[in-house]
């Protein structure tokens, strides 16, 4: 693994904890200035949209730790789910879209709110871990150049 990269558990944490910070304010906002039915669509939104992001960040992370010789045995030896689970996973992000918006009381500015902020926690995640990696390679010894 690279040792710049943070861990998946790091990241994770992250990206709830900063979702969390976006979504919360917003719900409480969204419950105070329109109604409740507003905040709950945004902390499903929120929801969804951590749901959606987290899965993709978990593929990319997998294959990121790995190296290109692990990533060949592993094509050659495991079953083929990971197709499926990424084609599964649009239609079943529709699906919960829909089921949220027709079954519950949702509202869809609060769901679509809900998803942004939820973007949102996951690049202030990025963003936070990026200087965390910036501050300690300025501590570390420049490599040495090849030649």
């Amino acid at each position: 693994m690279n040792q710049s990269m943070p861990s998946w558990d790091l990241w994770k944490r992250r990206v709830y904890l900063w979702t969390l910070t976006w979504c919360l304010p917003a719900a409480i906002c969204g419950y105070w200035l329109w109604s409740p039915t507003q905040a709950l669509s945004i902390a499903l939104g929120g929801l969804l949209g951590l749901v959606n992001l987290q899965l993709l960040a978990s593929a990319a992370f997998k294959m990121l730790e790995q190296s290109a010789e692990e990533m060949q045995h592993q094509a050659a030896t495991a079953r083929r789910f990971a197709p499926l689970q990424a084609a599964l996973r649009w239609p079943a992000t529709a699906l919960a879209t829909a089921a949220i918006l027709w079954y519950m009381p949702g509202e869809p500015e609060g769901l679509s709110a809900g998803v942004a902020l939820a973007l949102v926690g996951f690049v202030s995640a990025g963003v936070h871990t990026a200087s965390n990696l910036v501050n300690h390679s300025e501590h570390e010894d420049p490599p040495e150049p090849y030649g």
